[in-house]
């Protein structure tokens, strides 16, 4: 008997040799697998809350940016600037968000989280790592331990080569 020891392929990728083109079909794979717990659980939370997933998408956008313009935020969302506006003043005043002066151009509004909105965001990933804790809590230690190994090697190289590449999109703007 032969031992194969080519690693494992996600089975809709076996007619692909583009390492890229596997690993977006094994993502797409892993996210249909965590998806419907994961919409569920964040659809039932944000309707408990009262958010819509714009206003939410604008929270992870600030937090990521921050401190971001109002039009920055706009250009994120893909969104008119008077609907971005009137999103941030739903959100500024339910205290997610924070609203100041730019010391620059006094024209500009610069945006950022509250504590509140940092608090908040900081529980809805708590809830999502639960739904994938929900998906993944049975499967081999070992093979957790492997996933963990690459997706922190896929990480790191994805950060270093946006890190090289973020001074030439500075340079065209």
């Amino acid at each position: 008997m032969t031992t194969n020891l080519d690693p494992p392929r996600c089975a809709a990728d076996a007619d692909s040799d583009d390492p890229t083109e596997r690993l977006l079909r094994c993502m797409q794979r892993l996210h249909r697998l965590v998806a419907d717990r994961l919409m569920g659980h964040l659809q039932g939370e944000l309707q408990e809350e009262d958010v819509s997933l714009t206003q939410m998408t604008a929270l992870y956008k600030v937090r990521a940016f921050m401190p971001l313009s109002v039009t920055a935020l706009a250009e994120h969302l893909h969104v008119s600037l008077p609907a971005t506006s009137q999103l941030i003043q739903e959100l500024v005043r339910r205290g997610l968000m924070e609203r100041s002066e730019n010391p620059d151009n006094r024209r500009e509004k610069l945006l950022a989280l509250s504590s509140k909105g940092q608090q908040f965001l900081s529980m809805k990933e708590r809830s999502l790592m639960g739904t994938y804790s929900e998906v993944f809590g049975q499967v081999d230690p070992v093979i957790l331990i492997r996933a963990e190994q690459a997706i922190t090697a896929l990480i790191q190289e994805a950060q270093t080569l946006q890190a090289l590449s973020r001074p030439a999109l500075q340079e065209n703007r």
